[in-house]
């Protein structure tokens, strides 16, 4: 299945917010990500389309899914042809990068795309001269954590009572420095081997 990344832009909002809520419990209001998107000088917002199979097959609108997308489309609006499945975000503080979300709809993970979008935001971080990377996880979340630590980020503390949809703890994890020769090559390889699972799916990334 093909897939594209590119920067998010402000039409793409309702769509993200949309998949934010099957994702996650504690989605972020539209508010947060048009803000994001206006001040791309510090940040990075991507999406991950899914290209040139048409629209995904929708939910129940039960489940809020197609509910959440259509007040947002005109009556002369189409879907797009490429639906958004996933999103991911990243700040630039000094030499800190902030990995603030990364997302991908339920029944399309365990294909490598969630590490697709960590792989283009450590790029990009890397791109920015950044010297580490942090970000919060639940503690529960374990898969997560498996996926940061291939990138090499540790166990650095934690957040208590950081969620608020059920007091959950957030795990606070940081990378080794991503401008050494070390994380070079620990970064090739996994690379690597992402590339070789996903097989040529990815079409392009437009950030």
């Amino acid at each position: 299945m093909p897939y594209k990344i590119d920067r998010m832009r402000m039409e793409d909002v309702p769509e993200v917010v949309a998949v934010d809520r099957r994702c996650f419990t504690t989605a972020w209001p539209a508010s947060a990500y048009r803000r994001e998107v206006t001040h791309p000088e510090k940040n990075l917002y991507i999406v991950l389309r899914r290209v040139g199979e048409g629209p995904l097959t929708m939910p129940d609108p039960k489940n809020g899914f197609l509910t959440n997308i259509l007040p947002f489309l005109k009556d002369d609006q189409a879907p797009n042809p490429d639906p958004i499945v996933g999103y991911a975000g990243l700040w630039i503080v000094s030499d800190e990068a902030h990995v603030t979300t990364i997302g991908v709809l339920p029944e399309l993970r365990g294909q490598g795309l969630g590490e697709l979008l960590l792989i283009t935001l450590i790029e990009h971080a890397r791109e920015k001269r950044a010297r580490w990377l942090t970000l919060e996880a639940r503690v529960s979340n374990t898969v997560a954590h498996a996926l940061y630590r291939k990138y090499t980020f540790k166990d650095a503390g934690y957040r208590r009572r950081y969620y608020s949809d059920d007091g959950e703890d957030a795990l606070v994890m940081w990378s080794d420095r991503i401008d050494t020769p070390e994380f070079e090559a620990v970064f090739r390889d996994a690379r690597g081997k992402l590339e070789q699972k996903i097989n040529g799916s990815l079409l392009g990334v437009s950030v």
